[in-house]
């Protein structure tokens, strides 16, 4: 599969901005793995960690929220609005 783009910002400005291959997304309906060509998609976020990895499936980056949403925007960008 292919990377795609992903913001993830908070009040404090930007998290993480740059490509990865997947997403792990604390939903309130349950996690959400996220890659390039999913479904369109807006969801809540509950208190949990956002994990980023890369195309050999290591975690890139993790981050501890406490809620937030998220927006596939389009096939290749995913923007990730939290509260840390």
């Amino acid at each position: 599969m292919a990377d795609f783009k992903v913001e993830i910002t908070s009040i404090e400005g930007v998290l993480f901005g740059g490509l990865c291959q997947m997403v792990v997304l604390p939903s309130i309906s349950g996690d959400i793995g996220v890659m390039r060509g999913h479904e369109s998609i807006i969801s809540n976020l509950r208190v949990g960690e956002i994990q980023i990895f890369d195309n050999l499936n290591n975690v890139i980056k993790s981050i501890a929220i406490s809620g937030g949403f998220a927006e596939m925007q389009s096939e290749d960008k995913l923007l990730v609005l939290v509260n840390v």
